[in-house]
């Protein structure tokens, strides 16, 4: 005589064979660190603060283009990176970054760019950033034909300045001396060191940076 079976019991065997079932029907998702990067998200464009460099209107750009046209003054701006690898003249205007790497040498012409990298030597010329001039290790710069909205001194460099500077924002994870006026931010990170004469509407100085300096901060009310 067979025995029947209750439908309305389930052994733990049968429970077993059920959730792997359920399993493979409906996978987990895998774990965040197993997944490719960028899944499950959407890209946005990347966004570029241009400067004009004609008339100095500055506005935001989305997405990469090799040239764009002003807001304001309806200019064509070139946006193209260069770079410059030897002894070099000419005439470079750009929205975009001028590289000089260290066997670069600009020895006369006309730079116009939102951005400069200095590795090798400014000799002459008019170079003129509408953003950010950047200085490393070993590079030498003519402080007449240089100008610049920013100042960074990367890890490494060592930069003096026989005339007197001015900047807005400036940056020290290298070390500078100079007699030096900052219409905005000097910051001196660890590491950082800056000598001389210093005149800044704010000063900030983080723990291992070096100041040597006579210091006068101005005070802006709000």
């Amino acid at each position: 005589m067979s025995k029947s079976r209750k439908v309305d019991v389930v052994d733990s065997y049968a429970t077993i064979k059920a959730v792997a079932r359920a399993a493979d029907a409906h996978p987990a998702p895998p774990p965040a660190e197993l997944r490719a990067p960028g899944a499950g998200t959407t890209a946005l464009p990347p966004k570029k603060l241009i400067e004009c460099f004609e008339c100095g209107f500055k506005f935001q750009l989305h997405g990469r283009a090799a040239n764009t046209t002003c807001n304001k003054c309806r200019a064509v701006l070139d946006l193209t990176d260069h770079i410059v690898d030897q002894r070099w003249t000419g005439t470079i205007k750009t929205g975009g970054m001028v590289r000089v790497l260290p066997n670069g040498v600009v020895e006369s012409g006309t730079i116009i760019a939102n951005d400069m990298v200095l590795e090798g030597v400014i000799e002459s010329g008019n170079v003129r950033l509408m953003r950010r001039l950047e200085v490393r290790r070993g590079c030498r710069f003519s402080e007449k034909h240089t100008k610049a909205t920013d100042l960074l001194v990367a890890d490494g460099a060592t930069i003096v300045l026989t005339e007197p500077a001015e900047y807005r924002d400036v940056e020290l994870v290298g070390a500078l001396r100079a007699s030096l006026k900052a219409t905005g931010t000097v910051t001196i990170h660890a590491n950082g060191f800056f000598a001389g004469h210093l005149q800044t509407a704010h000063l900030t100085v983080e723990e291992g940076g070096g100041l040597s300096a006579d210091v006068q901060v101005d005070l802006v009310s709000p």
